[in-house]
């Protein structure tokens, strides 16, 4: 039984643990890159999927250390960089994009300090972190931010946060949080092929009924910055 494949085919209904993670995410990338013009270095491209939704305007150009693109995602980016030292010239960037990548450098303060450099001024940060999220991709795990956090990162690197965005409500983070939980103790359950592996009949339709409520209840309450899932900011670079 190939569990973990069955699953990631549900990852954008709600019947997959991880679907607050990647509810919106078509809008969220239109609205992150609808009206970006000229050079946009997306550093850490994965399968470069923020690229369909720049304008025909833009230049896209994908970067993504070798390892990660050819033995995680098996794609070819057009450069091949660490993030923490990037083979670009100071100033001729205008636009980059770091989502869901930050949290995997060793050193992210070398990555901010890089991107500073190859930005022009004025040019903008679009980062993406989680927060309140499981390990993954271990162990290229290494961190966690608050917002707090992160508007100390841009101030001390030189950048003017211009927006911020809590990704997921509280209850929205505490479904997402639990049902990866229980999603991982069934698979293990199914892997050792224990009597409670028996319980993968009924996990689909308990995330899906967890979601749901969890969905409408964010939906019936005030917007609330306790616990998100993780953060999206803009940051732009101080001229000078």
């Amino acid at each position: 039984m190939n569990f973990r494949g069955l699953m990631s085919g549900w990852k954008k209904t709600p019947f997959h643990p991880q679907w607050f993670a990647f509810y919106g995410e078509a809008e969220a990338l239109g609205e992150i890159c609808g009206r970006l013009q000229g050079l946009v270095a997306d550093i850490g491209c994965a399968e470069s999927k923020p690229k369909g939704y720049l304008p025909l305007s833009a230049d896209y150009l994908g970067i993504d250390y070798y390892s990660t693109a050819t033995d995680w995602y098996g794609t070819r980016p057009g450069l091949f960089a660490d993030a923490q030292a990037l083979p670009l010239k100071d100033s001729c960037v205008d636009h980059a994009l770091l989502l869901d990548v930050l949290e995997h450098l060793p050193e992210p303060g070398a990555c901010l300090a890089e991107i500073h450099r190859v930005l022009k001024p004025g040019g903008s940060l679009t980062l993406q972190v989680p927060f309140i999220y499981p390990v993954h991709d271990a162990p290229l795990d290494f961190h966690r931010w608050t917002r707090f956090g992160l508007v100390n990162a841009a101030r001390r690197h030189g950048f003017r946060v211009e927006r911020e965005t809590l990704l997921g409500h509280p209850l929205e983070s505490a479904a997402l949080i639990c049902y990866i939980a229980l999603s991982k103790s069934v698979l293990n359950w199914v892997q050792r092929r224990h009597i409670l592996s028996l319980a993968a009949v009924l996990l689909p339709l308990a995330i899906l009924l967890n979601n749901l409520v969890a969905w409408a209840g964010a939906r019936l309450s005030k917007p609330d910055s306790l616990m998100p899932h993780g953060y999206r900011m803009v940051w732009l670079k101080q001229p000078g």
